[in-house]
């Protein structure tokens, strides 16, 4: 059973969009009536079943991926897989929520390796006439066009459903959606909405890890120097398999000098936990927690903080692609706040109902 479909759902107009439509969120019980007010009925017009191209473009760079329903079996069976830790305590939150809520406003993100029929019908449908064109959340022009070709959508369908996928953002939201598809006892083919993207098709970041000061600098390189060499630099490294030290007021690029496992526990961001932090928190009784900032952060605001409490900055790159798809494969997980993907779907374009 293909698990990939058109979905019948009620599509923002035009003169509202810029309005109502929201950047995406894990959707909190706290914050999600002030995020996501009631929206006038006018605001939305019904359309039949289809599968949308959408494309997010900021300055020169164009994101695009194609808006279909995912079955919760794909899910369930490892056709799409998932690479990131969850928080229950967010899952359960959302679980209330989604119980609650009479429609699903959020896409989840996924990527796969797009074949031919993804590559041409996304190019034929781009140069028609879009059925959405504005400016969203954070400046990011959004278009929106409905295919209309019911063989090219069965072709499309057929080989996306084929094709193994991974989630890049969203897992507390599958993971919330499936647990209340349980508890409701929604049948198998009751999906999610999502936006599925070629491999390449996003921004991958990464998180930093901040510890705050003071910081005892000989003491942390002499641990660095076990099993890192250590040098100094005159910034951070850019690539993956080392990674960037600022403490003292210096820069150090540090490389494990030991043998690099397989899958999770082979990440830069395992290393460091596993072999500096961890040990450097059990060493010097450090009562605060390590910071995590995103990669999208300036650096010289982190700095900045280093040199005025004296802590330790360490820099990571993203790792690659290709690593992040061995771990989902393998079954793993990697540690929380280690990717970030960008841009994130906006809310609100679409509306279905969860029951």
């Amino acid at each position: 059973m293909n698990a990939v479909h058109p979905f019948s759902a009620r599509i923002v107009r035009q003169e509202w969009a810029a309005r109502i439509v929201t950047p995406m969120s894990d959707s909190l019980d706290a914050d999600y009536a002030r995020r996501h007010p009631v929206v006038d009925s006018r605001a939305y017009d019904d359309s039949a079943a289809a599968l949308y191209v959408y494309a997010q473009r900021l300055g020169m760079y164009t994101y695009v991926g194609i808006v279909c329903d995912v079955g919760a079996v794909a899910f369930d069976n490892g056709q799409v897989r998932g690479h990131e830790e969850v928080r229950s305590e967010r899952v359960e939150a959302l679980v209330r929520h989604y119980a609650r809520a009479p429609e699903q406003a959020e896409l989840v993100a996924l990527l796969h390796r797009a074949g031919p029929v993804f590559a041409r019908t996304v190019a034929e449908t781009r140069r028609t006439t879009p059925l959405l064109r504005f400016v969203g959340p954070n400046g990011l022009e959004q278009t929106v066009w409905r295919m209309e070709d019911s063989q090219a959508t069965a072709e499309l369908c057929e080989e996306i459903g084929a094709s193994r996928r991974y989630i890049a953002d969203g897992h507390h939201r599958v993971a919330a959606s499936l647990q209340q598809r349980l508890l409701a006892r929604r049948p198998p083919r009751a999906g999610l909405l999502c936006v599925i993207y070629p491999m390449d098709g996003l921004r991958l970041s990464s998180f930093h890890r901040r510890v705050p000061g003071p910081v005892d600098a000989p003491h942390l390189l002499a641990l660095l120097a076990k099993e890192f060499d250590v040098r100094k630099a005159t910034g951070p490294p850019t690539v993956s398999g080392c990674f960037g030290v600022y403490v003292g007021r210096r820069w150090y690029d540090a490389r494990f000098e030991g043998v690099r496992r397989e899958g999770s526990a082979g990440l830069d961001v395992t290393i460091l936990h596993d072999r500096v932090l961890e040990p450097f928190v059990r060493d010097t009784g450090l009562r605060q927690d390590v910071e995590v900032a995103p990669g999208r952060r300036p650096l010289a605001e982190l700095v900045e903080q280093c040199d005025g409490d004296a802590g330790a900055l360490f820099t990571l790159a993203p790792p690659a692609l290709d690593v992040l798809a061995v771990v989902a494969d393998r079954g793993e997980t990697m540690p929380p706040k280690t990717t970030y993907f960008e841009p994130k779907p906006c809310a609100g374009i679409f509306l279905r109902p969860v029951r």
